[in-house]
């Protein structure tokens, strides 16, 4: 049995590294973001506040210029991107193109401080770091529909970088106590225990996130893991059903890829 193990790995492994380098894109500044939209086209926020957008042939395809990094970017479905600067209390919803975006401040009475904003439909998750509560608008935006304590107030509000809805569910990156998983409700359901990943993404049912040059999956129904190499070291792999963006300091690598 330890021997197929070893096979197995092996082949994973060749698999990946056997994957067809298709282009190299160098950007004017360090890349400190990078994600994918539904359709399959990558984004990445770069160190002087522009988000940038590439096909999967590695033609940009977009760009827009913020005053800032936002603090957290959600290109979506394709459709409109979303931003949430926290230094402002603001959001920006971005055409696909990101040639333009409206801006709106986000209603004071919905949090004390939000320390995080995320999409979610029409509607948006707010993390409160007041009270460190999760909250849920609701009538596209207008009214909070509920709220819950986050993570048992036991979280250091501080560590928590970033988060994301999928399939239903609220995902939330704490540096200090992994990957929470919330429901529609904002009740946390379960925990991935990891320390420090910089970010996750999702690829099908799975998610995935980044540690020690490899790309680590778990599903989000079976709770079943497997994981890939990359091909050299990255800050950042990102994955569609397609292609394999890799980004380091300002250089985007794609890669064609096959789940």
């Amino acid at each position: 049995m330890k021997a197929i193990g070893i096979l197995i790995t092996l082949i994973v492994a060749n698999t990946c590294l056997a994957q067809k380098k298709i282009a190299t894109v160098e950007t004017p500044a360090e890349i400190v973001f990078a994600c994918v939209d539904r359709p399959g086209d990558l984004y990445v926020i770069l160190a002087d506040g522009h988000a940038l957008k590439y096909d999967k042939t590695g033609k940009q395809i977009g760009k827009i210029k913020f005053k800032s990094v936002p603090t957290v970017f959600d290109p979506k479905d394709g459709t409109r991107a979303f931003a949430y600067f926290r230094a402002s209390q603001t959001i920006e919803s971005i055409t696909p193109d990101l040639s333009s975006s409206e801006s709106s401040p986000l209603h004071p009475e919905f949090a004390v401080s939000a320390w995080l904003v995320c999409p979610s439909k029409n509607e948006f998750w707010i993390l409160d770091s007041a009270d460190i509560t999760m909250k849920k608008t609701r009538d596209r935006g207008m009214s909070i529909a509920y709220e819950s304590e986050f993570s048992k107030g036991e979280s250091d509000v501080k560590k928590i970088v970033y988060m994301r809805e999928y399939l239903n569910f609220l995902f939330v990156l704490d540096n200090d106590n992994g990957i929470h998983i919330l429901n529609n409700l904002g009740k946390d359901i379960r925990r991935i225990d990891v320390k420090a990943v910089p970010y996750f993404s999702f690829l099908g049912e799975e998610i995935y996130y980044l540690s020690d040059n490899m790309l680590q999956f778990i599903d989000l129904y079976n709770t079943e893991k497997r994981e890939i190499p990359l091909p050299h070291p990255a800050n950042f792999a990102v994955l569609t059903d397609e292609r394999m963006f890799l980004v380091t300091g300002r250089t985007i690598e794609l890669f064609e890829y096959k789940p």
